[in-house]
């Protein structure tokens, strides 16, 4: 389950109290199961095109569901550890940057975990997510992504345009 702390230094917050706060500023998070997903897909540190395809289908029921629900039309996996992702350091610094997107940001985390920092209606607060955690960061919200010390995570990225991931990096806030 998700965790949020505020900036301010409120929380952190568990449960449905999280939850709430969430819910309260416009970001989507749902608990998914996956164990439902083989072990070894969540477990192996990189994961080939077949393997990353058969973890997606591991959950394509909620995926079709929030396709339909949400307009997502495309997905990916990614992957980010140092034996993955061999230029890891460069990739963070584009994901630590805060930025916005004109589609939601939509992770379904099946294995490790990250921290999604975001503004919101004025208030600036974390989301610690960590398998089963599903969180979509709504359009035009500034925030950014780190990955905590375990420095791990594996996730299921959904998208409402072929493009795929497309930061917008500008200075002026996109969330009131």
């Amino acid at each position: 389950m998700a965790i949020v702390t505020l900036l301010d230094g409120t929380g952190p917050l568990h449960g449905d109290a999280a939850r709430a706060f969430l819910a309260d500023h416009g970001v989507l998070h749902e608990s998914w199961d996956v164990s439902r997903a083989d072990t070894e897909l969540t477990t192996k540190p990189t994961l080939t095109p077949e393997e990353q395809e058969e973890l997606v289908t591991s959950f394509a029921s909620g995926l079709a569901r929030m396709a339909k629900d949400y307009g997502y039309v495309s997905h990916d996996v990614i992957v980010l550890n140092p034996e993955a992702t061999p230029n890891l350091a460069e990739l963070l610094i584009n994901f630590q940057r805060e930025h916005h997107h004109l589609e939601d940001e939509v992770r379904l985390i099946v294995a490790g975990e990250g921290l999604f920092t975001l503004t919101r209606q004025g208030q600036t607060f974390s989301v610690l997510v960590t398998p089963g955690d599903l969180i979509s960061v709504p359009a035009r919200t500034r925030h950014f992504f780190t990955l905590t010390e375990s420095r791990n995570v594996k996730a299921i990225r959904l998208f409402q345009t072929q493009g795929g991931w497309n930061a917008i990096y500008d200075p002026e806030p996109a969330d009131g």
